[in-house]
């Protein structure tokens, strides 16, 4: 399930590079959000809403990325795409 989140993540990444017109380089590693990250904070919000439409579409539930449970984690889910595919996976699981 992880990996076809992962693809997930790629291309709703993949939609905001090509709607915003940045190019930078997607790996597991690619800082979203914070530090050096490739996002803005206008993009990560189209991001989101990319993500959280193509994980619908996938497996059928609705999942809300941006909550107060991502806030409150010791380290950001946001940070990188392998931590925002983990959450996702955590959240999928929860709406189970």
């Amino acid at each position: 399930m992880k990996e076809k989140i992962k693809r997930l993540v790629i291309e709703a990444l993949d939609e905001t590079k090509e709607a915003t017109g940045k190019d930078f380089a997607l790996t597991e590693e690619t800082v979203l959000l914070g530090e050096g990250a490739v996002l803005d904070s206008f993009d990560f919000v189209s991001f989101v809403s990319a993500l959280e439409e193509k994980v619908s579409d996938a497996f059928g539930k609705d999942i809300t990325i941006v909550s107060e449970k991502a806030f409150s984690k010791k380290y950001s889910p946001f940070k990188t795409v392998d931590r925002i595919a983990d959450f996702v996976a955590e959240l999928l699981g929860e709406a189970e």
